[in-house]
């Protein structure tokens, strides 16, 4: 038997994961290399706390860039989201559509809008 998920619902769960999603870039796929063993580390990076829209058709985008600065020389795979700044539990992740290499000192960002999480 299948089921669905009220719009209800799904705004309620929204609205509690923009309330404090803290988004780290990771060098790794974190399904397999492990959710800490694949975030970057070093340099001036840390994880950036997310402006969210309010859930709108069962989605939420962030409505704010979000900036990291200071990385160290890395491969960015995938950035995810976080329940905390430190530490937490990892509450999605999003490969990009290519790699991006990052030099030691320099920034990566997501213009507004860009990210999305959705429930269908």
């Amino acid at each position: 038997m299948a089921g669905r998920i009220t719009s209800w619902q799904t705004e309620q769960w929204l609205t509690e994961f923009i309330e404090g999603t803290w988004m780290a870039l990771h060098f790794d796929n974190p399904d397999i290399a492990g959710e800490y063993n694949s975030e970057i580390f070093g340099g001036g990076y840390h994880r950036v706390q997310a402006v969210m829209y309010q859930p709108n058709d069962r989605a939420v985008w962030n409505s704010a860039p979000v900036v990291f600065n200071g990385l160290p020389v890395v491969t960015i795979t995938h950035v995810c989201g976080w329940t905390d700044q430190v530490n937490g539990n990892m509450r999605f992740s999003i490969a990009l559509p290519s790699p991006v290499r990052a030099v030691a000192g320099s920034q990566y960002a997501f213009g507004a809008a860009v990210l999305a999480v959705s429930l269908d």
